[in-house]
């Protein structure tokens, strides 16, 4: 039961992760080691299959140097 709340909000939540990173030239390991994760969080982040706590979440964002809002956002109904 889990695991499916947490699937269905992951549909509506979206992430440009990956683009971020990789404009900062920051590899999977090296975002973890600034954010204090794991490196197989951040690709589950980046694919979609897990929604950051918030204090990741805005750990993620001082780490790239951008606002939160540019990282994640909450998807409409249509998508």
């Amino acid at each position: 039961m889990l695991s499916i709340l947490i699937f269905a909000m992951n549909e509506r939540v979206g992430n440009n992760l990956r683009e971020l990173r990789v404009q900062h030239g920051l590899t999977q390991a090296q975002l973890a080691d600034q954010v204090g994760v794991a490196r197989v969080s951040i690709v589950a982040i980046e694919n979609g299959r897990f929604i950051p706590t918030i204090e990741t979440a805005l750990r993620i964002s001082k780490a790239l140097g951008v606002p939160i809002e540019r990282i994640f956002w909450l998807k409409d109904e249509n998508g």
